[in-house]
């Protein structure tokens, strides 16, 4: 005789809609379950960097799964907030739709920068489109650098970003406080720099300009140009 497995006996059960009918008998009366949860997984990403040292690596990959499991718990809890208790000074639901943005924000930040950097054959080609429009909204795409850097050195706890913005059409570099403080509508990022002090500190003490420096050698520019001719599309569906 075969025993099935596991994947054999749930084959064809909607496990999901099982469990949100016991929740459901669960809830207090007047509370119903929302279409809002997911579900996200960590990704892996090869820090080969010899810029950082394997415990600034470690701590980027351990505090990238905190903010997914954050995340996940956020969006669950999220399923069963009562709606009706909603408001702007105290409520369990106000407080979840903070903590749904920063940790969303966290995760995804960290994959985009994970993606982006960490690359010790990083080249750009003065004719890729990368270099030709960096330089065309700076003057020159050394001004983006510096312009760059000034962002990065600038912040605090947070991130320094390059994107596209749909309303000023053109790209702008920004900060990012956090994960969710001083984000500028209508950005999408085509490179993105952590600048948490556990990102540079064990590594470069408060020497911001020489971490950021160092980032910008190992930027992977056939990330950023793919994520650049995304943002083109957008561009020119706005148009």
């Amino acid at each position: 005789m075969t025993l099935n497995t596991k994947n054999d006996i749930l084959a064809g059960v909607d496990i999901e809609s099982i469990v949100k009918k016991s929740l459901r008998a669960s809830l207090p009366k007047g509370v119903d379950l929302q279409a809002e949860a997911y579900v996200a997984e960590p990704k892996h990403y090869n820090q080969v960097s010899e810029l950082v040292s394997q415990k600034t690596k470690q701590a980027h990959s351990e505090l990238y799964k905190i903010a997914v499991d954050a995340m996940n718990k956020t969006s669950a809890e999220l399923d069963t907030a009562v709606r009706a208790d909603a408001n702007s000074n105290h409520s369990q639901f106000r407080s979840l739709k903070l903590d749904e943005t920063y940790n969303l924000n966290s995760v995804w930040l960290h994959e985009l920068y994970f993606a982006n950097c960490f690359d010790p054959n990083s080249e750009i080609y003065m004719d890729s489109m990368a270099y030709l429009r960096l330089q065309r909204d700076f003057g020159t795409f050394d001004d983006w650098q510096k312009d760059f850097i000034a962002c990065a050195t600038s912040v605090g706890e947070g991130w320094a970003v390059c994107g596209y913005n749909i309303f000023l059409r053109k790209y702008v570099n920004t900060v990012i406080s956090h994960h969710s403080g001083d984000v500028m509508l209508g950005l999408y990022p085509i490179v993105v720099v952590d600048m948490w002090s556990h990102s540079y500190y064990r590594d470069y003490l408060s020497d911001k300009k020489s971490y950021i420096i160092a980032q910008m050698k190992e930027i992977n520019w056939n990330v950023v140009e793919d994520r650049l001719r995304k943002s083109e599309s957008i561009a020119e569906v706005l148009k």
